[in-house]
């Protein structure tokens, strides 16, 4: 008898884990759960560094280059006359760069004292070249005169001329692309060649127009 009833117990076990019961009171077999034996290859993840090379720099390096200076003598007016007055250019400096001084005025303080430019400051550059036969080519702008009193006209362009030849070697001479004043007030047409020896009147330490003039004598007969 218990032999039977151990066999009854074996079959009613077996029939519950076979069978399963669903909401709707049908029972289904399930089947048995498989065994997962395989096992998953691993993964390698490949991890890439990108470097980047930057440049830093740190503060600003500052270069000092030495520039060699030479003194030439500005032409400004004092009381009517021209007088010179040392300024500092570089060594390698072109002509317009002459007259730009005389643009800029006298210096300040005691060396500047009573000075004063009849070039207009305010006016365009003036540029001057020289042509490669002596003669220095000055380029003023139109309506230069326009500005300028009239009494102050031949001074600058004295001022101009002086400037010029007095700090170019191998230039002699000086030709304007307008028409200009001359010493005497005169009307030079443009192109026509000036040199030192036409404004030395104007010099503070030159002749003056009473003693470069030729001196004449009278011959006085006296009746016998």
């Amino acid at each position: 008898m218990y032999v039977r009833l151990a066999a009854i117990l074996g079959v009613l076990t077996f029939a519950t884990v076979a069978c399963s019961i669903v909401d709707d009171g049908r029972v289904e077999r399930v089947s048995p759960p498989v065994e997962l034996t395989d096992t998953l290859p691993p993964t390698t993840i490949a991890t890439t560094t990108t470097t980047e090379a930057v440049t830093t720099t740190i503060g600003l390096v500052t270069t000092t280059t030495d520039v060699q200076a030479q003194t030439v003598d500005v032409f400004f007016i004092a009381s009517g006359k021209l007088s010179p007055v040392p300024r500092s250019l570089p060594v390698q400096y072109v002509l317009s760069q002459l007259i730009a001084q005389l643009q800029a005025g006298p210096p300040a303080g005691e060396v500047g004292l009573g000075l004063r430019s009849a070039i207009p400051s305010d006016l365009e550059e003036i540029t001057a070249t020289p042509d490669g036969t002596g003669v220095a080519q000055v380029m003023l702008p139109e309506g230069f005169f326009d500005t300028i009193p009239a009494g102050d006209q031949r001074l600058a362009v004295a001022q101009i001329v002086m400037t010029l030849l007095e700090n170019t070697p191998g230039v002699g001479q000086v030709a304007f692309n307008l028409q200009v004043s001359g010493p005497e007030g005169e009307l030079i047409p443009a192109g026509q060649l000036l040199t030192r020896a036409d404004f030395m009147t104007f010099m503070a330490d030159g002749p003056t127009a009473a003693t470069s003039d030729a001196t004449s004598s009278t011959t006085t007969t006296l009746a016998g």
